[in-house]
């Protein structure tokens, strides 16, 4: 009989993201920007990427987008156009049982010092009660909010310094929200400060000291070093980029790559005595071609989507081994300078063809065709106009031209699966913690790269655990052990824990199975190669222990602790 997991599979039955979201939660997904045509968003909400393999979705919210006049304060009378784009996108969210997160940035001009829209300061307060409206608007829809966007820079806030940031944006912010969500019927929220920019060459925001990367630490140490903002804050924030050959634009000493700043933000946090708060990311992306600052990953002296394969693989491998519990990449192409989308833009309803044929081509699965260029769309669904955008990509780009996905989709996916889309998903074991670990022996174990992840599906009562191996063949055994339950952690599950899920999973002496997946991913085309599937048991949990031998493994390998029942 499985620990508490009966009874949580029965409150969940039906009810998809029916759960409250804490920081013990793993959660994979994307960053969605509707387009705002209503059949375009309509149809991108039950693509796969999200109404399938994600389990949140974050979105970004402007404010001077969502209230771009004075009367649009008021949501009942006078919405905005642009709000009620994010409103409906919500509401598809969570009819998919996603849970949703905000990242807000900017200011509109009536609500700014300067009287300028953009990345301008408001005025004292004005950030707070905007808020509040929305936190009261979107309460129960959205269970989660960073609180600006890459704080760290000048470009961001013209004129703004950080004790500015500190005190309206973070501080009244933070604690606007948390008064909406307390109020009765009080609702759980997440909140975290926002990421930071990881761009050494930027101007750092006034206030901060030094330049670039150790600007960037201040900017962490004055967050950190304030009780009344850390009371307010689930979690700090960090952007999760592909940029430059380590992975993240900085200066290569203090911070060398994301997962450097990763350990370096989450040092901080313990030495402070934080240990309960986590590490999440803020904004993210891979792209996939050859934008400004793409590295050639692979060394073979293209950049392509290849590069963006072995980039998806790194940082996320990095990342969610050493503890992150979300993960977000850009959904699809849009029309930023940089190509980041996971999929590919669809022509919908097929006016693009009829007014541009010559950038859709016909789609492999039979669909709506492929966009294969960087465009917009102005106006509604049956009378849009295309407009090309510059520094465009064409069909000669992609790996797989017929393809909705892109390469790197196919590595996302598979790390997705550790998130259980609208599943209840907690974290497990984490690699190398004492006590708590996830034990794998393989002669492939360890090579040029190797990452091991471990959660708990309260939905469905099984143990996930994901194993890459750069250096297997299909050639080696590997053996693999975790706890048999939720065991109490250094970061997760312990009694900072908003939630207790300690011992929950399979008790001593019960009984279960075990599948193993293990296979390649393609380099060519993201395609499943050489999958071998093996189910075996049942067995019995000795010593608080689950074991499985993997055989003949391969790079990607997926292991399922199930119930033998």
């Amino acid at each position: 009989m499985l620990s508490g997991c009966a009874t949580t599979a029965e409150k969940n039955s039906g009810q998809s993201g029916g759960y409250e979201w804490t920081p013990d939660h793993m959660h994979v997904g994307v960053r969605w920007q509707p387009f705002g045509i209503p059949g375009n968003d309509a149809y991108d909400a039950k693509r796969p990427v999200i109404a399938k393999d994600s389990s949140y979705v974050q979105f970004w919210v402007s404010w001077g987008s969502m209230e771009p006049e004075p009367e649009n304060t008021d949501y009942r009378n006078h919405m905005s156009e642009d709000l009620r784009t994010i409103d409906k996108a919500v509401d598809a969210c969570v009819r998919e049982g996603k849970k949703v997160e905000f990242v807000f940035f900017h200011c509109p001009a009536w609500a700014s010092e300067s009287g300028q829209k953009g990345a301008w300061k408001p005025r004292r307060g004005e950030f707070a009660r905007f808020a509040k409206r929305i936190a009261t608007h979107f309460k129960g829809r959205v269970q989660s909010y960073q609180l600006y966007h890459e704080g760290n820079l000048q470009s961001l806030i013209e004129d703004g310094d950080i004790d500015f940031v500190l005190r309206e944006i973070l501080g009244k912010g933070g604690r606007a929200i948390r008064s909406v969500y307390r109020k009765s019927p009080a609702t759980p929220v997440l909140l975290s400060s926002g990421g930071t920019s990881p761009c050494e060459a930027c101007d750092e925001l006034k206030g901060l000291r030094g330049k670039g990367a150790e600007a960037m630490v201040d900017y962490y140490r004055r967050i950190i070093r304030s009780p009344s903002l850390m009371s307010l804050f689930d979690a700090l924030n960090i952007n999760v980029s592909d940029h430059f050959n380590g992975y993240g634009m900085m200066d290569g000493k203090l911070v060398s790559s994301t997962w450097d700043q990763y350990d370096l933000v989450r040092r901080k946090l313990d030495a402070a005595g934080y240990r309960s708060k986590k590490i999440r990311a803020a904004e993210s992306w891979v792209v996939w071609d050859d934008s400004q600052y793409a590295p050639d990953a692979n060394g073979d002296g293209r950049i392509n989507e290849q590069d963006a394969y072995d980039k998806t693989l790194t940082l996320m491998g990095q990342c969610l081994q050493r503890g992150m519990n979300t993960m977000n990449l850009p959904w699809s192409d849009n029309s930023s300078s940089w190509s980041m989308g996971l999929t590919k833009r669809r022509d919908y309803n097929g006016r693009v063809r009829r007014l541009a044929p010559g950038k859709v081509i016909p789609a492999a699965d039979g669909g709506p065709g492929i966009v294969t260029a960087r465009i917009a769309l102005e106006g509604g669904d049956d009378d849009f106009e295309v407009i090309d955008m510059p520094d465009s990509f064409t069909a000669r780009d992609y790996a797989n031209p017929g393809d909705p996905n892109h390469l790197h989709y196919y590595i996302w996916r598979w790390f997705a699966q550790i998130a259980g889309g609208s599943d209840e998903v907690v974290r497990h074991a984490l690699a190398g913690e004492e006590g708590n670990n996830i034990t794998v022996w393989s002669p492939a174990f360890g090579g040029r790269e190797s990452y091991k992840i471990s959660s708990w599906n309260r939905t469905r009562g099984k143990f996930t655990v994901l194993v890459y191996a750069s250096a297997a063949t299909g050639k080696s055994w590997a053996k693999v052990a975790i706890p048999s339950t939720v065991q109490k952690g250094r970061q997760y599950n312990n009694r900072s824990s908003r939630k207790n899920f300690r011992g929950e999973g399979f008790p001593e002496g019960s009984s279960y199975r075990v599948r193993v997946t293990t296979k390649d991913i393609s380099r060519r085309n993201g395609r499943d190669v050489n999958v071998r599937v093996k189910e075996s048991g049942p067995f019995t949990v000795e010593d608080g222990e689950l074991h499985a031998d993997v055989e003949d493994m391969n790079k990607f390998t997926t292991i399922e602790f199930l119930p033998a029942g």
